[in-house]
């Protein structure tokens, strides 16, 4: 017969425990019990008799979408972030590169007359002299970290900087004396990932040369690349849509183009399938028997193609070898400049602007993520406390809810037929001490004596520990 349920059932509270100055038990038989509320089911019969109880139904049903929603975004969180350590995944700052080229004079004839009219004295065999100076500056994108960049020199964004000078009428000798190039390279190792500011040397480069004439000269820049573009021929830049692309891009691109025109020689095959494996080594263009291509990698070129590849049909495993040909190193920037001799300053008639990005300092990326993630796990444990705090509370609510179900059940039944209600709950009382004595038998007018349980109080309290050590209870 099954039990029924008292009629003033509470929840223990949890009891502190205890200080160092008390006494500890000893005793191992004694097993550890735990005042958490295991079961915070609600019985169904409840939600028919409290109809607020179907707004916690529909709460559990979010808790489940929302746990659903936030291990799958777990999941993508942890793809992103493996994904953003590579180095070539992070974005580089980008700016500008402003140059200047001008040149300044000093000792010029027409500047002595010029001295000399206002009263001032000129020294005797003063010789004409002008100096050529090439300047840059880097000026960030981003406006809030302009300042982090103004310790870059000029010379960190450059492997190379070349000036010839040109001859003349008045210059004629100068291929002779070797003097009219001027070279600067930059022989440092290789500094991607490495603050510039530690290898660079010079804001901008002077070059002083005697003369009085105007003379000619060809400035070549070599801008240092610190990502893995390319600059491309102008066949494929027209096919690519850009003048810099990498390796990789390129490769990609004509992937879908192959794709989309549906290319492949096993066309039928393989139209839905998004990858296609499988490499072996063979001539491009070579005439094949195509039934031994299973592996569906074979693809024919059109009109587009084949004025790209030069080959009417070709293996992906070959394509990277058919577009080497189109990639070349970036050029020099090459700028035509005449020194004037006959103006004391030419500032701010030459200036360049030149696209470039700063090198990506991986260090410094991989802290910020350190720190990204570092803030993201503190906001989730507050939340988690807070969640489990709200946890605790609906679990004490459902134990009270389950408590006053218990006491209407119990009210209700002995209202109904008091007489039989009573007799349930003798038998299952009965049944109750019958636990409690375990299987050594025991006299009901002897047990239901108050006397009995003042006598055997040590082993009763036994029969209840090892019940809800058991989880029987």
């Amino acid at each position: 017969m099954s039990q029924v349920p008292l009629p003033n059932q509470q929840v223990v509270p949890p009891q502190a425990p205890p200080s160092n100055n008390q006494p500890r038990s000893t005793a191992s038989s004694i097993p550890a019990i735990s005042y958490t509320p295991t079961d915070i089911t609600i019985p169904p019969s409840l939600y028919d008799k409290l109809p607020n109880l179907k707004e916690y139904r529909a709460l559990k049903e979010a808790e489940k979408r929302v746990d659903l929603l936030i291990a799958r975004k777990a999941l993508d969180f942890q793809a992103i972030q493996q994904k953003t350590i590579h180095p070539f995944e992070y974005k580089p700052n980008t700016g500008i590169l402003r140059v200047f080229i001008y040149n300044t004079c000093e000792h010029q004839p027409w500047q002595n007359q010029l001295a000399q009219q206002e009263g001032q004295q000129v020294p005797e065999n003063t010789v004409p002299t002008w100096t050529l100076r090439v300047e840059g500056r880097f000026i960030n994108d981003d406006k809030s970290a302009q300042e982090e960049t103004n310790s870059l020199k000029f010379s960190a964004f450059l492997s190379g900087i070349s000036v010839d000078l040109l001859e003349n009428e008045h210059y004629p000798n100068l291929q002779e004396s070797h003097s009219n190039i001027v070279e600067w390279r930059d022989d440092t190792a290789n500094n991607v990932g490495r603050d510039p500011g530690v290898v660079v040397g010079f804001d901008g480069m002077d070059i002083k040369r005697e003369g009085k004439y105007n003379i000619k000269v060809k400035i070549a820049l070599m801008v240092k690349s610190f990502t893995s573009k390319l600059s491309v021929t102008p066949d494929l830049a027209e096919f690519m849509g850009k003048l810099e692309c990498t390796q990789q891009e390129v490769m990609y691109t004509i992937w879908q183009y192959v794709l989309n025109k549906k290319l492949f020689v096993k066309t039928a095959k393989y139209n839905h399938v998004p990858a296609v494996e499988g490499l072996s080594e063979s001539i491009p263009g070579a005439d094949k028997d195509r039934s031994a291509y299973d592996d569906l990698t074979l693809a024919e070129t059109d009109d587009v193609l084949f004025e790209l590849l030069k080959v009417r049909e070709f293996k992906f495993s070959d394509l990277y070898g058919l577009i080497q040909p189109h990639f070349k190193p970036r050029e020099p920037i090459v700028i035509d400049y005449e020194v004037d001799t006959r103006r004391s300053t030419t500032l701010g008639d030459v200036v360049l602007d030149i696209p470039t990005e700063l090198p990506i300092n991986i260090s410094k990326a991989q802290r910020e993520l350190l720190e990204m993630n570092k803030s993201a796990l503190e906001n989730l444990s507050r939340h988690d406390a807070m969640i489990e705090k709200l946890n605790q509370k609906i679990s004490l609510a459902i134990i009270e809810l389950r408590n006053a179900n218990s006491r209407e059940t119990f009210y209700s039944g002995l209202s109904k037929d008091p007489v039989k209600f009573i007799e349930q709950w003798l038998a299952s009382q009965a049944e109750t001490l019958k636990a409690l004595k375990s299987d050594e038998g025991y006299d009901e007018e002897i047990v239901r004596r108050a006397n009995y349980f003042e006598d055997n109080e040590d082993l009763i309290n036994e029969k209840i520990d090892l019940l809800f050590g058991s989880s029987k209870f």
